[in-house]
Parts: structure tokens; sequence; C-alpha cells
């Protein structure tokens, strides 16, 4: 059950909705009131960044991130903000684990999409002269790199390439690595009998002490935590909590706002809760643990995405359907109507499917799949996809099937950011590129090379806020068919979660916490 901790019991004022979300300059799911990425009633906005930077307004208590709370991102609603976080602790034990986090902190990557270039990277490393380092080490890992890996090799490994040659021979090496891979999430109990494996594998000595200096004298705990803060001090008013399982940043999972209710997904659970106290209205488990999407609401229905697509009944919590055919990765599913009717669509483990929102039918499946949310205009869908060869696709949209007008063959590293359409124009920001394409015709307004990567942008009043520099850096560009960058501002946010714009004020994950910043235009002197 979930537990309040502390709730504010002043007077709110909610504003219902029969349809999707919120209206008004709220932001109150994931992508925003319609799930696209735009923020359609926003007052207005700076138009340059103030020379001083960003105005600070304020900074909440201290939120983990990353491993210790995950990636989720803010929404905003009727004065408040709100986060769900898988909150996890560390606890002293006798147990010893290998985790995840564990053999990520040993620089552990699975070297198979190498294939036998792994063995002979491995060689290659034991076989270097002393003598080659700095420039001229970093000099022969890009040739080396250059001429043995693939395109997509490149995108994925030559980071894992440039530290194991740096390393030589104090590289811990892949078969070692795969022993204890063999034991994550298989505890050992207690210490002694941990030393007694580790000293059984015929380690060499510095793979040893590694082992025993990352292993760490805890195990990890969580809880299932929403978090609700006031937008215009930042004081927490509440925090609800439920038992939860530790799995890392897998749970990044933005809440939504919808009736005077948060539902947000956990660990292990759906959660319903009063999003004036914090108190549980519901709970249900989940198909998968450790969801990465974002529940979407609608029509009195929540859908998932966990492993299948499933769907809720947002008044009791009660399973209405699953469809195993959709669903799957970390797509966060949206919803279209036509004709009365709404179906449920999610960017899916291996195609673009789209259910009936009542019972869970496929409507139709069309070429697709990947994390990105798909941005919708009308009858027109765009959306990022993982086959590289569809790229960044727009669809024609009806009850019983998905036309392609056209796309745009990319093949990044990632692909999850999500797009927004615009006053006939569709944006991509992914991978260290920014493009703008005619949503009409495909046509390629303009493509910049900008060091972006995950984190979505957002659109209100007519700018779009987009992270870069590894969420160091706001830029902010003018909706236009020509680039305009209006500005960039230094606010050292976490680089994975989105940005939201709530009441004139930009809302960041920061890597311990929320910050919030004025981004309202000041009103001309009289």
């Amino acid at each position: 059950m979930l537990t309040l901790m502390k709730f504010f019991t002043g007077p709110i004022l909610f504003l219902l909705t029969a349809g999707v979300a919120f209206a008004g300059s709220d932001w109150n799911q994931w992508r925003g009131p319609s799930r696209d990425g735009v923020l359609p009633d926003s007052p207005p906005l700076l138009n340059a960044v103030p020379e001083a930077g960003l105005k600070e307004l304020w900074a909440s208590e201290e939120i983990p991130s990353q491993d210790d709370g995950g990636l989720g991102s803010i929404v905003a609603a009727n004065g408040r903000a709100y986060l769900s976080v898988v909150w996890h602790t560390d606890v002293p034990s006798e147990t010893r684990t290998f985790t995840d986090l564990t053999m990520r902190t040993m620089g552990y990557q699975s070297p198979k999409g190498l294939g036998e270039k792994a063995d002979a990277l491995e060689k290659l490393r034991m076989s270097l002269p002393p003598t080659l380092r700095g420039a001229k080490l970093d000099e022969f890992a890009e040739k080396w790199i250059e001429d043995n890996l693939d395109k997509k090799q490149k995108q994925l490994y030559s980071g894992l390439v440039k530290g194991r040659l740096k390393k030589g021979p104090l590289a811990t090496p892949f078969d070692d690595y795969e022993k204890m891979q063999a034991m994550v999430e298989k505890p050992f109990p207690n210490e002694a009998e941990f030393k007694k494996w580790v000293e059984a594998q015929g380690f060499a000595d510095h793979v040893k002490k590694e082992v025993y200096e990352k292993m760490p004298p805890t195990k990890r705990v969580a809880e299932d935590v929403v978090v609700c803060i006031d937008l215009a001090s930042g004081k927490t008013l509440w925090k609800s909590k439920a038992p939860g399982e530790p799995k890392g940043r897998n749970c990044s999972s933005t809440p939504a706002v919808v009736d005077g209710k948060v539902f947000a997904l956990g660990s292990t659970h759906a959660y319903c809760v009063d999003a004036s106290t914090g108190k549980q209205l519901w709970s249900a488990p989940l198909p998968n643990k450790a969801p990465g999407s974002s529940p979407a609401v609608v029509e009195g229905v929540m859908i998932v995405n966990s492993g299948s697509l499933v769907a809720f009944d947002t008044a009791t919590g009660k399973p209405l359907w699953t469809q195993t055919k959709a669903g799957g990765g970390n797509g966060s599913p949206t919803f279209w109507s036509k004709d009365g009717k709404t179906l449920a669509i999610c960017n899916s483990r291996n195609g673009l499917v789209a259910c009936d929102l009542k019972t869970g039918a496929i409507a139709w499946i069309a070429p697709g799949g990947g994390d990105s949310t798909p941005a919708i205009s009308g009858d027109t869908l765009a959306v990022q996809v993982r086959d590289p060869k569809l790229g960044f696709v727009a669809y024609k949209l009806s009850l019983t099937g998905a036309e392609k007008i056209w796309n745009h063959p990319f093949d990044p590293l990632r692909t999850q950011s999500s797009p927004i359409i615009h006053e006939g124009r569709v944006y991509l920001m992914d991978d260290n590129v920014h493009f703008c394409w005619d949503l009409a015709t495909g046509k390629k307004l303009w493509e910049t090379p900008v060091p972006s990567s995950i984190a979505s942008p957002l659109l209100a009043d007519g700018k779009i806020f987009v992270l870069i520099n590894n969420g160091n850096n706001l830029q902010i560009l003018k909706s236009a068919p020509e680039r305009i960058e209006l500005g960039k501002a230094n606010v050292r946010a976490a680089w994975v979660p989105s940005p939201s714009i709530a009441d004139g004020k930009l809302l960041l994950r920061m890597k311990n916490g929320i910050k919030a910043f004025d981004l309202a235009a000041k009103p001309p002197l009289p």
C-alpha cells in the first residue's frame, strides 16, 4: 500500500476535464497535454537568454536520479509539480551480490556485438608495447577502430576499444567479466563465500583487487515514491511511498496528472494517488517490472507499455486488456481519435501498433519500432524508429491502417528522442543532429550538427527548448522554416530527462533534485 508520508491540506482548485488533459499552461504528462511535445496555451516567454543567464527560482530538496532514482521527467498541474521515483538506498548486509550497477562500475560492457573482433581486440591489448602512450596510442586506437569496425560497431564500441587499449594487460579479460555476469543477482550468503568464489575463478591479482574494491558491503533496497512539490516555492508538499524493488535506472517513468489524480509507474506496480493529498486510490501489479515508459491516460483508461501493452480502468485500477503483440522496450504510448473512436498507438518492440482503446484489439500494425513517442497532428503521425532504412517516418492515419507518406533514413546510436510537429513542420533532435522537415512533403528544411542525445524537446510560445551538451545547456530555437537560435543557457541538468514548462517556469531534473528557472517574458516598461 502507498503510505502518505506528508501532505498539504491547503485549498486546491482542480481543473477537471472530460477529455485528455488539463488546459492552460500545465504540462501534466509525458510530452505535455497532448503528448506531442507542444504546450498550446503558454504565456509569453523570453525571446533571448539574459546576459546573466536564466534566473533560478528554486531548488527542491534532494531527490536521487540515475541508478538511485531513475531518469523520469517532471510534470506539473494546478500549481504543483510531480515526479515518480523508484528511490534506491543501500543498507548494510552480510550478503554480497553482483548487480548491473556493480558490473558497470567495473567497466563491463558486453562484447557480443563485436563478434570475432572481440578476440582480436584481446590479443592486441596484450601485445601493445609499453612505449605506445598518449597521443600515439590514441591515434593507434582510432586507426584500429576505423580499419576493423563497421558503422554500428563504431557507434557502440569505440569507447570500449579505446579504454581497453589504454589499460592494456591491466584490463579485465572479457572471460572474467562473463564469469561475474553469470552471477548477477545471485547473492553470496556472506563475504567468506564471496571471496571463496572469487579465489576459485583463476582471476589475475589486479582483477581480484578490483572485484574486492568494487563489491559493496551493502545491498540495494527501493521504494516506489511519488513526490509533489509546490510550483511557486519548490517546497515538498507530500511524498507517497510503497514497497518496491531495486531495478536501477531502468525505472524511468514520467507520471500523468488527470482529473485530480496522479497516475504513476513504479518498479513493480502501477499507482493512482490523489493529486491533492497523495493518498493512494489504487495499485495494480505490472506484467513486467522496471518500466522505462510513461503511462497515457485518456477517456478513463490508463495505457501502459510494460512488456506488453496493457490498459487499466482509471477509477478502480481494474485491468481492462493486455495486448501481447504491442509494447516492449521503453516506447511510451499515445492516442488518436477519429469518428468517435480512439486508438492507443505505441512505437513497440518490432512495429508501430494501434489498438482499440476499449478492447485492446489490434487495429493495424505499421513498420516501425523503438523508444520514440510518436507526434500526431490531425491525421498525420511522425516518429523515429529503430530500423535505419526507415529512420524517421511520417504516416497518414486511418482507423484501419497507416499509409507511409515519406521517410528519412537515419542510423543514430540512439533512437529515443521524440519529435515535435508545429505549423506544418516536424522537428527531431537526436544523436547530435537536429532536423526540420516539411510535414506534408518530407522536404528537409534544415539539418544541423548539435551535441544532443536522448532528452526530447518541447515547444511553447513558438519556441523550441532542448537540452544539449549532456544536459549542461538549454538551447532555445525559434519555430521557423529556417534555423534561428535565440539563445543558450547554462543549466547543468541531468542529461536524459526531458524539460517541462508550466506557468512560465522551466522545470528541469537535476542529478540530485529539481530546479525551476524563470522563462516568463517581462512586460514592457510603462
